[in-house]
């Protein structure tokens, strides 16, 4: 199989897409930067439309090449000009963006541990809480529509790799979310700044949902049932970072 071609012209259709799709312009397909997360979105059976290497990394351009994906080599400076990063890693790829299970298919039996993520504006957060989710053995993610988005860049890089290897649920409002998980028998836990149980005497067995929210995110409606987990501080501290308390209650769980 002959060697992936070189894109030396910044008028190339595809370098336009590629730009078009990294300026969020772009429907249906989502911009993975840097070799890692490429190479997780291909393990984890992602459809590539397009695989971008600098010149210089030919040998792992070829390597894709020769298994069938849709490769190109581009002139580095080009390779920069699209690039969403302050500098680019030398690897670009738009990938088909993967169908989000709805609340409907979510099947609750074989997710005993879940994180929902309610109305959370920043995408590295909601990146980083994916990789906490991961990493303290949840089995899915449910995410309610008005936040940051799940395949976007800049998610997709804070959870390095974990909001490609996860379930990812939509769904169209907490109240959906909350009354469906009620049904199914989950306790739902949210943090509270004061008057919940102490976090390390908290009964964390499952099936279990534990929610997390932006400003807008949850209302009192919507949490009248949850079980409140209050995480003690010292000193002057009155809150912390979103996701380092989120992530304390996740292994808290996840322990469990």
């Amino acid at each position: 199989m002959e060697d992936a071609t070189v894109i030396r012209s910044k008028t190339n259709a595809l370098l336009k897409r590629v730009g078009s799709a990294v300026a969020g312009k772009e429907r249906g397909v989502v911009v993975l930067e840097g070799r890692r997360l490429v190479d997780d979105a291909l393990a984890a059976g992602w459809t590539m439309e397009a695989i971008l290497f600098e010149e210089g990394q030919e040998q792992r351009a070829n390597e894709l090449l020769q298994a069938g994906l849709p490769v190109r080599l581009v002139q580095p400076e080009l390779l920069g000009r699209v690039s969403g990063l302050r500098t680019s890693p030398g690897c670009l790829a738009l990938a088909e963006q993967p169908s989000a299970r709805s609340l409907r298919e979510l099947n609750t039996r074989d997710a005993p541990r879940l994180l929902v993520i309610a109305g959370l504006q920043d995408p590295g957060n909601l990146g980083a809480l994916a990789r906490s989710a991961e990493a303290a053995g949840f089995d899915a993610l449910v995410i309610v529509a008005g936040g940051a988005r799940p395949f976007g860049s800049k998610a997709l890089r804070g959870s390095m790799g974990s909001l490609l290897r996860l379930p990812v649920v939509l769904a169209e409002s907490a109240e959906q979310v909350a009354t469906h998980l009620k049904e199914s028998g989950h306790r739902q836990v949210c943090a509270a700044t004061r008057g919940g149980t102490d976090w390390r005497s908290f009964n964390w067995s499952a099936p279990l949902a534990i929610w997390v929210g932006g400003e807008s995110g949850l209302e009192p409606d919507v949490m009248k049932d949850f079980e409140g987990v209050t995480i003690s501080m010292a000193g002057k501290v009155e809150s912390l970072n979103i996701t380092v308390a989120t992530s304390l209650l996740l292994f808290s769980a996840g322990a469990n």
